[in-house]
């Protein structure tokens, strides 16, 4: 499964986007969207970006994952502008259990215009499609509701909440578990 996600890594391509491999190039167009502190929220443990040093590390740790096949993240451009606006992609790839993590962000300027569901369902079509992943999870923090939304639109199933689950800005939190399976998928 694993290798065939990673063999297969391409450009996707719907009506308004480009979904590419994210590169150092790309360091100026991370820090917009990482500096944000809204788009930085939920986005693990970490704060709203304060230097371009740290778009330029996120850059090149998302072209490491690709390489060393850790993780395949895709850059989301605006094919009107050709601007990179957000990334997508898998992580935490499970071989032996055919599941991966999805995750994703994108600049706050384009909130509410549905470019997620679209180029979610880009890489959701191309892992069912080139490999036999059969589970694709989310993990949400309960308050970001947007984002359970979306992934409920996609079909999704939201299947609980893990209690004090993980540590965050310095307290425990509960996340909420959402699943699609191969079955679920168009």
């Amino acid at each position: 499964m694993k290798e065939e996600l990673f063999a297969n890594f391409k450009e996707l391509e719907s009506d308004r986007l480009v979904l590419r491999q994210i590169t150092s190039q790309d360091a100026a167009e991370l820090y917009e969207i990482y500096s944000n502190k809204e788009v930085m929220l939920y986005f693990d443990d970490r704060g709203a970006f304060e230097s371009m040093s740290e778009a330029e590390e996120m850059a090149k740790g998302y072209e490491e994952g690709l390489k060393n096949k850790w993780e395949i993240r895709w850059g989301i451009v605006l094919k009107e502008t050709g601007k990179l606006i957000g990334t997508c992609g898998f992580h935490a790839i499970s071989d032996y259990d055919k599941r991966v993590e999805v995750g994703y962000d994108l600049n706050r300027e384009y909130w509410g215009q549905k470019i997620m569901t679209e180029a979610l369902s880009l890489i959701f079509s191309f892992a069912f499609d080139v490999s036999d992943v059969n589970r694709i999870e989310a993990f949400v923090e309960p308050p970001n509701t947007g984002s359970r939304v979306l992934l409920e639109k996609l079909g999704f199933t939201l299947e609980g909440t893990l209690r004090q689950h993980e540590m965050c800005r310095g307290e425990l939190i509960d996340i909420q578990i959402l699943g699609l399976l191969r079955e679920d998928w168009k």
